[in-house]
């Protein structure tokens, strides 16, 4: 179903129901509680980030997933480089973030998740050199409704990757907004005060553990809203994994 979606009208909404064990859920969460806070993120936004890149080999009869080295910073710290091309509007360079754990590398239902994406994409199984994957861990905060959380790029995109999936792993009581938007190419680089309504195709909201979207970028943009609170005091915050392919190529 996934996978027909992606290729008839470009995105698919879903629940994604994988067998896991309370063990690989709650190192899951754990890992969201440890992110460092996103660099590149504006002044007073609360983002927190961690990224992980890896190959998945597509020729084996079951594809295989391994993680590539980190680099490190001055002090010491793991890092991953994220670059999106000229697909990110705010942020045309490689962009370094503090590296996924180890620990979380090794979590059975995070390999699962991203093997099971691979195999509903499309063009890339036959591909005869590694495939790219870029894992990202984002949380998104707000206590206070003046400051909102939102993510980057804050308008409606494509990735630059030719498939992204985005799996919710917490969506806490206290929040509004939130909202995922697919839209129409002609959408792309527009605030979502810029789209008229036949650009927009779809929108809905993630409310469950790994509730999912998965996009084709040739087809489609999209864009999530901020979040605020739905009462005053406390915290809202959403977290989310996600993941994105695109096919490596030999340079000589």
């Amino acid at each position: 179903m996934t996978k027909n979606n992606l290729k008839s009208v470009g995105f698919s909404h879903y629940q994604l129901n994988l067998e896991y064990s309370e063990k690989d859920r709650s190192n899951l969460l754990n890992e969201f509680s440890k992110l460092e806070p996103d660099t590149y993120a504006p002044a007073k936004v609360s983002r927190f980030r961690r990224y992980g890149n890896a190959i998945i080999i597509p020729w084996l009869k079951e594809p295989e997933l391994h993680w590539l080295p980190t680099v490190k910073d001055d002090n010491g710290n793991n890092l991953s480089g994220y670059d999106q091309g000229g697909n990110n509007p705010e942020h045309k360079n490689m962009r370094y973030f503090r590296a996924l754990s180890d620990e979380v590398k090794n979590n059975a239902l995070l390999e699962n998740i991203i093997l099971d994406d691979f195999k509903n994409t499309f063009g890339l199984s036959n591909h005869y050199l590694p495939i790219y994957v870029g894992i990202h861990f984002v949380k998104v905060k707000c206590s206070d409704n003046k400051l909102p959380g939102f993510s980057s790029p804050d308008c409606f995109h494509q990735d630059g990757e030719p498939f992204t999936f985005a799996h919710l792993i917490n969506r806490s009581e206290n929040i509004d907004g939130g909202i995922n938007y697919i839209g129409k190419v002609s959408a792309r680089n527009k605030k979502i005060e810029e789209v008229s309504n036949d650009e927009i195709i779809s929108q809905f909201t993630l409310e469950n553990f790994l509730e999912s979207f998965a996009v084709c970028d040739e087809l489609v943009s999209h864009y999530i809203s901020h979040i605020t609170l739905k009462e005053d005091g406390g915290e809202s915050e959403r977290s989310m994994i996600l993941i994105d392919f695109s096919m490596t190529k030999q340079d000589i």
